[in-house]
């Protein structure tokens, strides 16, 4: 049996993986318009043939069964093709957007003799096979309802990655909107309990997890001929499960997709008290059981991740090697669809706009740009301009959480700088620009569109737009450390980085930005102040950052190296003060500068003065960095074998625990200016805030609240010069 599959995305690795554990089956080739996509799959899998269109498939390799892998938007026409020329098609789940398309599909199919099936995998789980089982024995009793519960994080890729500046991921555009690609999921193990479907109601409501205050929570409730049905497809709570329960008359199934267990609650005879007893020892048992058995199998490989859709798999290529029925029928394919299509039109509050926002009343100053306006850093810049009378500009991408700002007397704009046709518009009319947007992901290609790219572009617009100031936001992480001696003090003239590549994707990126903001100085076509911020701080930020080491949770915190290690901090109304003093004068123009709060606060007392006192129950661990070094080099070392990046080189631990003193007294020189703020009084406002309950909630915000004017602390610090 010959296999084709169209779309090198996620879940193409378990239908490569998955097709070619079937005896006798030969994946002839992959599909995708994206040929680096193809690269990669064909070379990882040892696939011998990649093609731009399903036709160049269908046409060179001649496969028996193509699998459709791709966004819904694209299911119809592709398995069209496929069943045009006679292919047997899998379609991964929605089948298509509407039971109008499906309709067509099953027809086209039945017309040129092949079979068409929908991925509803979470159907062949083994521990939904079992509850299967159970209710076709009658052990239920008659099923009087069902309760499907599907939760999901929303900062997975799906939601977040943009595929091209500009451009939101394609869950956002379907019909139903961020619900519609995994609403099958909880209907399909549904629906086949409920009998013929006679009316379905919605719900909806926004708890602040997606952008715009969108809808994040749905309920459907469906009354069924035989039962009632009610759903529940949540983005909001945590954490995210997945189960469904079916009630009968007799026994209640519980099948639980996470721990992949089916518990079992039958009716009992026994009194009252003594069933409060047993409803546990019995799930208890029972869940025991199930682990213990996920564990033998899981190590023996009859359990494996996604095997229903593995199950699913299998089964198709026995209907299709027999002329037998497909694991999914036609009925059960297009009842879904039939009801996706009765619950969008009730679903009213999934779409985004990106008009532009404009401030019914704002500053009288300078109008301001501020690249990167809904992050940390931004998000209380812009907030301090407006409180210095500037008018401000706030760039924004589109999947932003823009609340904050939205409370502000501020202009939001949607743009991206990486992408330069939907960063030009947010120029017009603006005299100073902070450039303060970064990509800290880690990804290489977006890494270098945001923070390359992004920087470039937003330098040739300055020039363009003739803008007065730039204000480059840098990063100390552009410094060369590994080379510099203990103790070193460290200047605006010492070396840079000179192996960026090893200190990791953001490290280069930045330093290659850098360098394009120093040669446009040396150009000096347009006025520029490049800032190098220590490790930023302040409420709502980061309380332990990855200078610092890592955490479980909130519980133990391991401190890497000695508490003695003095760490380059600046607290972020020190920063935000900084940026506007260089867009106030021209002292600093075409010059590069250290911004590091002075004084030094080391890990020890940064942990007792701030991270015990807001977590008092976790364990504080230090950490020798000999001992991690020796676990780095290990694992590089591995990663070297397996052909993969290491997660921490031993290089980029050198480099961050360094001990090193940033020197930022060139700024207060040529500014005459002094930081607002301690460094004890930073972390004193950052314990009082983040200790405050009343702090900003509304939909998603941030948890600070507005302030145009930096947070007095117990006594005043002294100002700028």
């Amino acid at each position: 049996m010959k296999i084709g599959i169209v779309g090198c995305g996620l879940n193409c690795d378990y239908h490569v993986r998955f097709s070619r554990e079937y005896p006798g089956a030969e994946i002839v080739g992959l599909v995708d318009k994206d040929e680096s996509k193809i690269d990669r799959c064909t070379q990882r899998f040892g696939i011998g043939r990649g093609f731009a269109a399903v036709r160049d498939l269908i046409g060179e390799a001649g496969p028996d069964v193509i699998h459709i892998v791709t966004p819904p938007h694209t299911h119809f026409d592709l398995a069209s093709q496929a069943i045009e020329a006679g292919c047997h098609v899998l379609v991964e789940k929605p089948m298509c957007l509407s039971l109008g398309e499906g309709e067509q599909l099953f027809s086209l199919a039945e017309s040129r003799g092949v079979m068409l099936c929908s991925m509803h995998n979470h159907f062949f789980d083994p521990c939904m096979l079992k509850a299967r089982d159970i209710i076709e024995s009658g052990r239920l009793g008659t099923i009087v309802g069902v309760e499907s519960h599907y939760g999901l994080n929303t900062r997975i890729d799906a939601f977040r990655r943009y595929p091209k500046p500009g451009v939101l991921p394609w869950l956002y555009g379907l019909p139903g909107g961020v619900f519609h690609d995994f609403m099958p999921h909880p209907l399909y193990v549904m629906l086949p309990y409920l009998g013929r479907v006679e009316d379905v109601l919605v719900t909806e409501k926004s708890m602040g997890e997606l952008p715009q205050g969108i809808s994040d929570e749905l309920r459907v409730l469906v009354k069924g001929r035989d039962a009632l049905g009610t759903l529940t497809l949540s983005f909001a709570a945590k954490p995210h499960h997945h189960f469904v329960k079916i009630y009968g008359t007799k026994m209640m199934v519980h099948v639980n997709f996470d721990t992949m267990t089916t518990v079992l609650h039958p009716v009992s005879s026994l009194p009252k008290a003594a069933q409060k007893a047993t409803y546990n020892l019995g799930e208890a048992w029972q869940l025991g059981a199930g682990t213990l058995k996920n564990v033998r199998d899981f190590g023996t490989g009859r359990l494996r991740p996604y095997q229903g859709m593995k199950t699913l798999i299998h089964r198709f290529y026995d209907a299709v090697e027999t002329g037998g029925e497909p694991p999914v029928s036609k009925d059960e394919a297009l009842g879904v669809l039939e009801v996706m299509d009765r619950i969008w039109p009730q679903v009213k509050n999934t779409r985004l706009s990106f008009e532009p926002i404009v401030p019914r009343e704002s500053g009288e100053g300078p109008m301001v740009l501020v690249t990167g306006a809904s992050g940390f850093l931004g998000s209380r810049l812009v907030e301090m301009l407006c409180g210095r009378g500037y008018r401000v500009r706030a760039l924004v991408r589109k999947l932003s959480n823009i609340e904050r700002l939205k409370r502000l007397p501020v202009e939001i704009t949607y743009g991206d700088v990486g992408g330069l046709e939907t960063l030009q518009p947010a120029f017009d009319g603006v005299e100073y620009v902070v450039h303060a947007a970064a990509d800290t992901a880690g990804r290489e290609e977006e890494s270098e569109t945001a923070n390359v790219q992004g920087t470039r572009n937003v330098i040739d617009l300055c020039r363009g737009h003739g803008v007065k100031r730039l204000v480059y936001i840098s990063s100390c992480s552009v410094y060369g450390t590994a080379d510099y001696a203990e103790n070193q003090v460290v200047t605006e003239d010492a070396g840079l980085e000179r192996f960026p590549e090893q200190r990791g994707i953001y490290s280069l990126a930045k330093l290659r930005a850098e360098n394009l903001v120093r040669e446009a100085m040396r150009q000096a076509e347009v006025p520029i102040v490049c800032l190098r911020p220590g490790t930023i701080f302040g409420p709502g930020g980061e309380i332990f950052t990855p200078m610092m080491g890592f955490s479980l949770g909130n519980r133990v915190f391991a401190v890497i190296g000695p508490g003695d290690f003095v760490l380059p901090l600046v607290y972020i109304d020190n920063l935000c003060d900084a940026v506007i003093t260089s867009i106030e004068s021209d002292r600093g123009d075409y010059d590069v500068f250290n911004v590091v709060d002075p004084g030094g606060v080391t890990k020890r007392e940064y942990m007792d003065a701030l991270v015990r006192k807001l977590y008092p129950g976790a364990r504080v661990v230090y950490i020798p960095r000999s001992m991690l070094g020796g676990v780095v080099r290990l694992q590089e070392r591995l990663a070297a074998a397996l052909k993969i990046k290491p997660f921490l080189t031993g290089y980029r631990l050198e480099s961050s625990q360094k001990r090193i003193v940033y020197d930022s007294s060139k700024f207060e020189r040529v500014y005459g200016w002094k930081p607002p703020f301690t460094l004890a009084e930073g972390m004193e406002i950052v314990l009082n805030r983040e200790e405050t309950p009343d702090r900003a909630v509304e939909t998603g915000a941030a948890a600070q609240d507005i302030r145009l004017e930096p947070v007095e602390p117990a006594r005043p610090a002294s100002g700028r010069g």
